[in-house]
């Protein structure tokens, strides 16, 4: 690894100058899904006088949390931020839940299955209790899908579209109707905002009751959330799964500032501190009681190749040269502390249709780089652009250095362009970006559908400008292939296709770094949701 690291300082010692004095300032994040978006109602809820008492749970145990960034609504059908949704788990439950390997259970429903190509057959379980006292019937999931399903204001809608009704037989029976084949409905049901709302207390008091105390049928119950400082949940006593969690009460502070969530760490006014960068972890691993546990992530870090005729990316042999010349061992070495696996697809273990002969390979040949461009026609004399966020996420701006530099090396001058993040969300989300744009997804989803779909001709044209009739009939078919076994070859040949033509060139399967208390025993999740009962004590 010293070695990897001595070349990359060759590259540009401006560059790791750079980066060592962001790193070291504590620049943190998540990926690209955990922007504040959808943010609905208001901007405090509390109960009581609003006040918090830390630990004050009448004798009972409190697990306290840092996390980097906020809440930003407790309606999870107007966000698609990870940091929401990894804190409402504990609130609401879903028709069916991922164990950590991405696999499918049971959990409202006690059991589902498809009767044909576009109905899906569902009971639940028997007494499942709101918050409220309320029971959770078929009409409250009808409530909860056909809104998110029909109202194409809400952030989450495009997940859930398909869903044309929800058929209710009785109290625990119903059907949810697609608008035509749609194989990865049971993964959407597993997700974000899937959650179930209670019908009747949201029509009784409307949506601005719910922001100010919402209501769910998960194992804690909402007690406040001080904006930019807590959220606190308690212990539900009627939880339908029983006495699953050994906490009593659990509070997930939101401390922004890295230094800061690492010395509460350290000093035990948490016991979990999330996002913790690589230049800390000795620091906490080295400190008395506290150590680092990594988890893989669903988030795969990545340029966008514009490939539109109007950028030298048009050609397919400069693609292939900047894929070459880029090293993504060294990448994961410096930004992901050697844990990030190098990789040549967006899907990763435990998705639906995940290739894995594209998995923990890449393709460094700096020598095969400046013989393509050569070809190309270009002998040190190729310009191109590179865009990124800067304090977006972790060390964005920095990862975009040291590949401008490795890009140098072959011959590419680059133009970098570094923009705040409403800028950079601005030029991707429009499609302004010029030759490359670094950037990095999740897939929360677990089916190849969601990480494949930018490489249909229709997405996103003006950002990418790649087509290829093969890859859109692929994507076509497996969209609508109720056959588990054949859809899922027909995503393996999808990302062979892109692995070669490149519309994404990837870099490496990110990794979260988690500082946790030696008191407690949690293994961290892929999907990056905190489920408050699976972390114990040892």
């Amino acid at each position: 690894m010293q070695q990897r690291k001595q070349k990359v300082q060759r590259i540009s010692s401006v560059f790791l100058t750079t980066m060592a004095l962001l790193l070291l300032a504590g620049c943190s994040g998540g990926n690209d899904t955990t922007s504040g978006a959808g943010q609905t109602g208001n901007t405090q809820a509390q109960t009581g006088n609003g006040t918090t008492t830390e630990g004050d749970s009448a004798g009972g145990k409190t697990l306290v949390i840092a996390l980097s960034q906020d809440i930003d609504t407790l309606d999870t059908h107007g966000t698609t931020a990870i940091s929401t949704e990894g804190v409402m788990v504990n609130l609401q439950s879903y028709l069916l839940k991922r164990d950590n390997e991405g696999t499918l259970h049971p959990h409202l429903a006690e059991s589902y299955e498809a009767l044909d190509d576009t109905t899906w057959s569902f009971t639940l379980r028997d007494n499942i209790l709101f918050h409220n006292g309320d029971q959770l019937t078929a009409e409250d999931v009808k409530f909860s899908l056909e809104r998110v399903a029909q109202d194409n204001k809400l952030v989450q809608h495009a997940n859930f579209k398909t869903i044309q009704e929800v058929k209710v037989l009785d109290p625990l029976n119903f059907e949810i109707i697609t608008d035509g084949p749609d194989p990865a409905l049971p993964y959407r049901l597993a997700r974000e905002a899937a959650g179930i709302f209670p019908k009747n207390y949201i029509e009784e008091n409307g949506w601005d009751a719910f922001q100010q105390h919402p209501v769910g049928s998960g194992p804690y119950e909402f007690v406040e959330w001080l904006k930019g400082d807590r959220m606190t949940m308690k212990k539900f006593d009627d939880y339908f799964e029983g006495d699953v969690s050994e906490w009593d009460t659990v509070i997930f502070r939101t401390i922004m500032e890295t230094s800061t969530r690492v010395a509460e760490l350290m000093t035990g006014g948490v016991q979990i501190a999330a996002s913790i960068p690589p230049t800390d972890l000795e620091r906490v691993n080295s400190n008395d009681g506290t150590s680092i546990v990594k988890s893989d992530t669903t988030t795969v870090r990545m340029l966008y190749v514009n490939q539109n005729d109007a950028f030298k990316t048009s050609d397919p042999r400069v693609v292939q040269a900047i894929d070459y010349a880029i090293d993504n061992q060294v990448l994961s070495d410096i930004f992901a502390d050697g844990e990030g696996k190098p990789t040549r697809t967006r899907p990763v273990p435990g998705t639906f249709g995940f290739d894995e002969t594209l998995y923990d390979t890449y393709r460094y040949d700096p020598e095969r780089a400046r013989e393509l461009l050569a070809e190309a026609g270009y002998t040190n004399n190729l310009e191109i652009t590179l865009t990124s966020s800067q304090g977006r996420s972790y060390a964005d701006s920095d990862t975009a250095q040291v590949i401008a530099g490795m890009l140098e090396e072959v011959g590419i001058k680059v133009n970098l362009v570094l923009l705040e993040a409403s800028n950079y969300v601005s030029v991707r989300t429009n499609g302004e970006n010029k030759e490359l744009l670094l950037t990095g997804w999740n897939n929360t989803l677990f089916d190849s559908s969601h990480a494949l779909g930018h490489f249909h001709s229709t997405y996103q044209p003006a950002a990418f400008g790649y087509s290829n009739p093969r890859v859109d009939e692929l994507l076509d078919a497996a969209a609508v292939n109720m056959d588990p076994d054949s859809r899922a070859e027909q995503y393996k040949e999808v990302q062979q296709i892109v692995a070669e033509e490149m519309p994404y060139i990837y870099l490496y399967q990110d990794v979260s770094f988690m500082g946790m208390s030696d008191s407690l025993d949690y293994d961290p999740r892929i999907d990056q949701m905190f489920h408050v009962d699976e972390i114990k004590t040892k």
